[in-house]
């Protein structure tokens, strides 16, 4: 097969994974959020630990304490995937150039595709924005698409970077950093030569500002690659490098078709620049391959420490997957062949590294040597072990995978039964059996209790008795006799005084019947409240009382309370105890239903059916005449009537109708009782009433038990959809 066959097989196979890795991305942050909720849920345990039975706590402490690191190695696992799934979702196998200034690097870059130094500058000048290049192989005419930072991703990535190497306080907007850059405090740290240089660095970036800043946030560039030198160099004044992201070249290579391949030119890897974490997202995620270039030096020269840093950043970029595998190391001769000595010395005592990357040595300015000694050999690397490295990196993560679905599974496995509600449920149900078998004795007791009282209640017809004393007293007093002046009017408008006095008797009586049911009436309906909600006490608890007030208010009247209650009955289910409770409602003790026709019956002074009570106060000698002399006569006859009718009703009431209330009070309770704990089946139907209600009724005195059982509940479900999504993720994996 071609390297371009390779290629395109390779980038089509890892186009087809990208659909599994996002899967498993999802479904790892997920785990992750899970994780951080089960921590969460042990820190609320320990909290109110003194409240929880101690072996929930036993129990939670023991899952909590791996759970910190195991989720810091879901997050590591997580970003590992989001770093491989943005490396197949590429259109290119990218092979990075990394090195130092003037090591070599641009010059190989040259001589591998072909660009001259109008396109690839190789001067000794320090880029400062870490922007890269990407050299595309291309059969077309070629080009170059410069991409700009986006203004906000330049103050962020690239200003800030400096600000934070330097202690300063950053700018949040491009215009205060273009306003005035802060001083550099004189400093006596080791590092303040490093600290000076990244300083001028960044003062050169401000004072350049004016000149570059129009093409942040510009749309990408299609230049020829004639154009390209005046965005990718700062020579001659140049500026408009700083403000440029990417400048991609499209090219033929002159040796290769190597279509679906991309150089990539790293950032730099000065201490100054500030761009490691550039560098290590490209690595991560963008390059298959480093060449890492190093020139000795003539005068003598070592593996140094900025080469390991090099060599860490790549091994670290990606752990799964040898060094080995990933890193060539290029040692560059000179042309005069001066270093050469070196160049030796250093391939025989390579890096002590755990895996050892291959070294070559090759003149970079020698397109024969690059292309024998370097490309052709990182190519035949690249079409031998691309594939197999990519399923090593897949199968790494799959078994880090299956690793943390071990772990979890041997951790919570065990405790899942621990966490069951089986013994929790039973008690809880034991204390409702118990609250609910409490509740019908208590209406019981509380009802026959009531019952005696009322038969007991012996001041009940004293008390009626009195009411009626205030009320005929009340009545005898407020008597509504006209005046002798207002009898003298009527006379002569009637023409007569038994006209007047007939019509007055009907004003007598009419009044004082009036009188009477609405004073009685009145009591009669505060004895009957009073009964009412002495009965409700006793039928319902403080809690079922509480929950109606909720409804209706504290103060509602016992009819209202009755009918909120009746709200929660189902009338088929609760047939009995909705009717009975009907019947309560509807209850009705009233004057006229137990008094008005007794009443009646002693209003014969006041009739005027017959002749008899008018003759009977009309004098017999009154005549025209005297008329204004009789009817003072008139009025006390009249007066005479009224008191003589009340002292009738006083002696009825007293001797025939005061034990009356008392007897209907005694009879309702007595009928309450009987239908609502002595009726058959009674006590199946408040059992089912109160079932569904236990929770509101009895909240606090089940509150202990429900806390245990949720607990229970939501750490076992926890668990389950913990190690069920954990699984799922290992599902995703091929095998």
């Amino acid at each position: 097969m071609t390297v371009r066959s390779v290629i395109a097989e390779v980038l089509d196979q890892r186009h087809q994974k990208v659909l599994m890795l996002e899967k498993v991305h999802t479904g790892l942050a997920e785990l992750e959020m899970q994780l951080e909720s089960l921590s969460q849920m042990a820190e609320e345990v320990r909290e109110e630990a003194s409240e929880i039975p101690k072996n929930i706590v036993t129990l939670t402490s023991k899952i909590a304490m791996p759970l910190a690191g195991i989720r810091e190695e879901v997050t590591e696992l997580n970003a590992a995937i989001v770093s491989l799934t943005k490396r197949f979702s590429k259109e290119t196998i990218n092979i990075g150039v990394a090195g130092k200034a003037r090591q070599g690097k641009s010059t190989l870059l040259q001589q591998i595709s072909g660009l001259t130094t109008k396109e690839i500058p190789t001067s000794d000048e320090l880029p400062c924005t870490g922007a890269k290049s990407k050299i595309y192989h291309s059969e077309e005419a070629p080009y170059a698409k410069i991409e700009f930072y986006a203004k906000e991703e330049f103050l962020k990535e690239i200003l800030h970077a400096y600000y934070d190497k330097l202690n300063l306080s950053k700018p949040f907007t491009l215009k205060r950093f273009a306003d005035l850059l802060p001083v550099l405090e004189e400093s006596r740290a080791d590092d303040r030569n490093l600290d000076k240089a990244i300083y001028e660095k960044l003062k050169f970036i401000h004072e350049a500002f004016p000149s570059f800043s129009e093409l942040l946030s510009k749309a990408p560039k299609t230049l020829g690659l004639d154009e390209i030198i005046d965005y990718v160099t700062q020579s001659d004044g140049r500026t408009r490098y700083l403000a440029v992201k990417t400048a991609n070249i499209y090219t033929k290579f002159p040796n290769h078709d190597v279509t679906g391949l991309c150089l990539v030119d790293l950032p730099g890897l000065e201490a100054a620049q500030g761009h490691e974490k550039k560098l290590v997202s490209s690595l991560e995620y963008e390059v298959d391959s480093v060449i890492f270039v190093k020139s000795p030096d003539v005068l003598g020269t070592d593996w140094e420490q900025a080469d390991y840093n090099v060599f860490d950043l790549v091994d670290n970029a990606v752990r799964e997957v040898e060094l080995a595998n990933r890193l060539f190391i290029v040692l560059n001769e000179k042309n005069d062949g001066s270093n050469k000595k070196q160049v030796q010395l250093l391939k025989n005592q390579p890096p002590e590294t755990y895996s050892k990357p291959r070294i070559l040595t090759a003149n970079c300015s020698d397109a024969g040597e690059v292309e024998n000694k370097v490309f052709s050999v990182v190519l035949k690397h690249i079409e031998k072990n691309l594939e197999s490295t990519d399923r090593q990196y897949v199968k790494a993560l799959a078994d880090k995978v299956d690793q943390i679905v071990k772990i979890l599974t041997q951790l919570f496995t065990p405790t899942l039964d621990s966490f069951n509600t089986g013994n929790a449920d039973l008690s809880r149900e034991r204390r409702y059996r118990t609250l609910s078998e409490k509740f019908l004795k208590d209406l019981t007791r509380g009802l026959e209790k009531l019952v005696l009282e009322v038969q007991n209640e012996l001041n009940m017809s004293e008390e009626f008795k009195q009411k009626v004393e205030e009320i005929c007293e009340s009545a005898r007093q407020s008597a509504p006799i006209p005046s002798t002046e207002e009898l003298g009017e009527q006379y002569l408008e009637y023409s007569g005084w038994k006209g007047v006095v007939g019509e007055e008797l009907n004003y007598l009586r009419a009044y004082l019947t009036e009188f009477l049911a609405t004073q009685l009436d009145e009591y009669l309906q505060t004895k009957i409240n009073e009964a009412l909600q002495q009965v409700l006490e006793r039928v319902f608890p403080k809690a079922l009382q509480n929950m109606l007030s909720q409804e209706v208010g504290t103060q509602a009247e016992p009819r209202i309370l009755i009918k909120a209650f009746q709200s929660l009955l189902d009338q088929s289910e609760h047939a009995n105890i909705y009717k009975t409770f009907n019947y309560i409602r509807q209850f009705n003790f009233s004057y006229h239903s137990h008094f008005h026709y007794r009443v009646r019956e002693e209003m014969g002074l006041l009739n005027t059916y017959s002749s008899e009570s008018v003759d009977d106060i009309v004098p017999n000698d009154a005549t025209r005449d005297n008329f204004m002399e009789k009817a003072e006569e008139i009025a006390r006859g009249l007066d005479s009537h009224y008191q003589q009718t009340i002292y009738q009703l006083r002696k009825k009431f007293s001797e025939k109708m005061q034990t009356d209330p008392a007897n209907a009070l005694l009879a309702l309770v007595e009928e309450i009782k009987d239908r609502l704990v002595r009726a058959k089946g009674i006590k199946d139907e408040w059992k089912s009433f109160l079932d569904p209600i236990r929770e509101q009724l009895w909240a606090e005195e089940l509150r202990q038990l429900n806390k245990e059982i949720y607990l229970r509940k939501q750490w076992r479900n926890a668990l389950d959809d913990a190690l069920r999504c954990a699984k799922l993720v290992q599902e995703e994996f091929p095998k």
